[in-house]
């Protein structure tokens, strides 16, 4: 056996138990052409290979509104990890942004923050955001390159209290969004 073989396996043996396998995990809002439905799921397929092994690119078209990455074992069709929550996050789901990116074809737009997390590799909360007047159109923001135009304030029905603070997030129903604070 040649000597760089052999201490290549040596090493690997020696620090093989403290390697861990790192897989992008998706966040996909999925449109069906033929049945007119649309769902999102969480997905380790990359878009392209969600749509070739689920129904094809005449049947499917997919979007992708969150990337993050799984570390650890995902061997034996364990689901993808859950996606992080934001840090510390300036804007909740609801909440009325402005985009503060110079010379970008969304300047000054306005739309509603759908979802946000934080992503380790940037270092940085991620908000996507819908503009509903642009046709539907999602994009995702860095923190720092949003602006806040109205909150949404949570109204709880007495007796209620323990609704989630961010129903969007939590899979609540819309109906628990209150109204835009003032």
């Amino acid at each position: 056996m040649p000597p760089k073989a052999l201490f290549f396996l040596l090493i690997s043996l020696f620090f093989g138990s403290s390697l861990l396998a790192e897989t992008r995990a998706y966040l996909l809002e999925v449109y069906d052409h033929i049945s007119k439905s649309q769902w999102s799921i969480t997905t380790g397929f990359a878009p392209d290979t969600y749509i070739n092994s689920h129904g094809g690119g005449n049947r499917l078209s997919v979007m992708i509104k969150a990337t993050w990455m799984c570390y650890g074992d995902t061997a034996n069709f364990q689901p993808a990890c859950p996606m992080p929550k934001a840090r510390e996050p300036k804007f909740q789901a609801g909440d009325l942004v402005e985009v503060l990116l110079e010379k970008h074809i969304t300047q000054s737009w306005q739309g509603r923050v759908e979802l946000s997390l934080y992503r380790e590799d940037l270092k940085s909360n991620v908000y996507g955001v819908r503009f509903g007047e642009k046709r539907q159109l999602y994009n995702r923001y860095y923190e720092f390159n949003l602006k806040l135009k109205q909150a949404v304030t949570i109204i709880k029905p007495p007796g209620q209290e323990n609704l989630p603070e961010n129903p969007a997030a939590e899979g609540a129903l819309p109906s628990a969004i209150g109204t835009p604070a003032p």
